[in-house]
């Protein structure tokens, strides 16, 4: 092929695939395909709505408030001073887990319509008005009656903190059967940059999850879980919620530190479903990123399963819903398996072990800070037979420095050559090879992740200060203490090192490695700074004293030298060039 006909060829090629990425853009609105919920409705109301009705409840903790529209929560503050949030001009506000502003998406709503075209309901609508019958500052009474209905929810503090309890009694008062369906539900509402991290700020307070617990599995789910296509698999059902398998357990919805879970207890067995509905407004942003408001609301509910009440028949349901920190002691005493809201990751198993570890030292020193000191330490000792051989591989392989570096010059030319040189030299001097060194610090990966996990989701730490710098263990160091110190010990760590590849290899860890910490640390949050700089002055202690103790033990020199053929008598046969032999 001519060289004028392939430059065509390559110029159309090239405007063909030019216009298969840009051609939608440039001619037309580029068509973006949205979850399969329009079509749905679970928001019906009465055309004539009731005046709505506040009640507030203050519990241990706590402090909320219902409306009358739904029987639902509006708010639900934290009223510890652990938990105030900071606005501006520094006024501190009690945090509120209360997110979402839609009825129907409101924490606590109680809907008992079935699918739309069934028939028989017993209530017309979703979202129901319902009459504030009585209320004492610890519980709240809502009726709401029609032809075929005398309802009932209270609404109540149970004592216990964050914890509300919710009894609901359905009668019939039609002359036929009647049929009804529960749901009850968590929700919360966060925009795309609130539950995102980016390089500057890689953890977020508020990266949130739906989970649904029964008797066979826990699902956690997120919104790539819930891209349209996911809509046809078979967990769906189809009202569009994803449904776990089994009898509910709970079902929940939760953030980095924060849980609003609801827990069946009376009534017939209920599923756990989710689901993650994507907000953004399509008629004036074309893309969703271009959005501010851009954002997902979390759903994760009890659904009941349709019940046919007889004339003049009651159905009761009763369950509890918490909303609060995810504190292990806290959740523990909740029960039902609430503990999997924590997120621990792969090394769930290992990190439940630490966070327990973690309580005892707290409840021995008084403080979350020197709690993690002693936490790392105590790991630190308990891997340290793994750490040894390491520790020794990097003495031996100092100490073999200057004839390493004789190598690396007599060979520089010949990488096969110096490989089996240096090979030789470890093999005399009984230096286990660095890869091989590596190896126990690999065993150790799993305790260090499970560690770094349980840090980084407790609640423990949030807003606790530690020390003259740190504001608080669960938020970046404002300072930049951490950072700075953590750069400069790993810096002596790697000094400490045994040297590794050529000078320029070398080099380029001993200021890399450094730049990296310091660079992770200025937005991590503080108490696993804490962590690791303990963790890494542990490094550097065991290192120098066995380095010291090695030393004082073995006094003894190394030769490396070429076999000649003098040595022992007898003539060595000829390597070729560029071959090494090396002898202790």
């Amino acid at each position: 092929m001519e060289r004028s006909n392939l430059l065509k060829w390559l110029f159309i090629g090239l405007a063909v695939l030019l216009f298969i990425q840009f051609g939608p853009k440039l001619f037309g609105e580029e068509q973006v395909e949205r979850q399969p919920l329009g079509s749905l409705r679970d928001d019906t109301q009465a055309p004539e709505r009731a005046a709505e009705e506040m009640c507030v409840i203050e519990g241990e903790g706590f402090k909320a408030e219902l409306s009358s529209r739904g029987g639902s929560l509006r708010h639900f503050w934290l009223t510890l001073p652990k938990y105030q949030i900071v606005k501006e001009q520094d006024q501190k506000l009690p945090l509120d887990l209360v997110s979402t502003t839609l009825e129907s998406r409101s924490p606590l709503r109680t809907d008992l319509r079935l699918l739309a075209d069934a028939p028989q309901q017993q209530v017309e609508f979703h979202d129901l008005d319902w009459k504030l019958a009585a209320q004492d500052g610890k519980s709240c009474t809502f009726t709401h009656a029609d032809a075929n209905s005398d309802l009932t929810k209270v609404v109540a503090a149970t004592g216990k903190s964050y914890e509300l309890e919710v009894t609901l009694s359905v009668k019939n008062l039609s002359a036929e059967k009647r049929k009804h369906r529960l749901t009850v539900e968590q929700t919360a509402y966060h925009t795309q940059s609130e539950t995102t991290g980016s390089f500057l700020q890689p953890t977020t307070e508020w990266a949130t999850e739906t989970i649904a617990s029964t008797n066979e599995r826990t699902d956690r789910q997120l919104p790539t879980d819930f891209e349209p296509k996911d809509f046809e698999d078979k967990e769906f059902t189809s009202e569009k919620w994803r449904r776990t398998p089994g009898d509910a357990q709970f079902a929940a919805v939760s953030s980095s530190y924060f849980s609003k879970i609801v827990i069946p207890i009376e009534g017939p067995r209920p599923a756990a479903e989710t689901q993650i509905e994507e907000i953004w407004d399509s008629r004036k942003y074309r893309k969703q990123a271009s959005d501010p408001n851009h954002g997902y609301v979390y759903r994760a509910r009890l659904a009941y399963p349709e019940t046919e009440i007889e004339p003049q028949g009651t159905t009761t349901y009763k369950l509890v819903a918490y909303a609060g920190p995810k504190e292990r002691e806290l959740l523990g005493t909740l029960g039902h398996n609430t503990t999997e809201v924590i997120n621990l990751g792969w090394f769930s198993p290992i990190a439940k072990v630490l966070v327990s570890y973690l309580y005892v030292l707290h409840r021995a020193v008084g403080s979350w800070g020197w709690a993690i000191v002693l936490l790392t330490m105590t790991v630190r000792m308990l891997l340290f037979p793994l750490s040894l051989q390491q520790i020794k591989s990097a003495a031996a392989m100092r100490k073999l420095k200057p004839e390493m570096d004789s190598l690396n010059e007599k060979y520089k030319d010949d990488a096969a050559q110096r490989a089996v040189a240096l090979q030789e030299l470890w093999r005399k001097n009984k230096v286990a090879n660095p890869l091989v060194g590596c190896f126990p610090l690999l065993l150790q990966m799993p305790v260090w992740f499970a560690l770094y996990t349980a840090l980084q989701t407790a609640v423990e730490l949030y807003h606790t200060p530690f020390g003259p710098f740190i504001r608080d263990l669960a938020s970046r160091d404002p300072y930049f203490v951490i950072p700075v110190v953590l750069g400069a010990s790993s810096f002596i760590q790697q000094k400490l090192m045994p040297p590794q590849g050529d000078p320029a290899q070398q080099k380029m860890m001993l200021y890399m490695m450094p730049a990296v910490f310091t660079a992770m640390m200025l937005f991590l949050p503080a108490g696993l700074g804490v962590y690791m700089l303990t963790n890494t002055w542990l490094g550097i202690g065991q290192q120098v004293l066995v380095e010291r103790y090695l030393k004082g033990r073995d006094g003894g020199g190394i030769e490396v030298r070429e076999k000649s053929s003098g040595d022992d008598g007898k003539s060595a046969p000829a390597l070729g060039k560029g071959k090494a032999r090396v002898r202790g």
